[in-house]
């Protein structure tokens, strides 16, 4: 899934974003990186369950 991040600009000056397809916090980092571009700062944060997961990396070691 690739990872996207939607910005609205409301009429009222308001910002909403909606972040897809990230895990963990590096949404929160992206989405924060794209306001300051828009002078913007973030008053309500609502987290999707998708915060809460973590990548799973599967690592195996074959010995000779």
């Amino acid at each position: 899934m690739s990872s996207k991040i939607v910005i609205i600009l409301k009429n009222d000056g308001t910002i909403t974003t909606d972040a897809n397809g990230f895990r963990g916090p590096i949404c929160i980092k992206e989405t924060e990186k794209l306001l300051a571009g828009l002078d913007a700062k973030c008053q309500n944060r609502r987290l999707k369950a998708e915060y809460n997961e973590q990548k799973v990396v599967n690592r195996a070691v074959v010995k000779e």
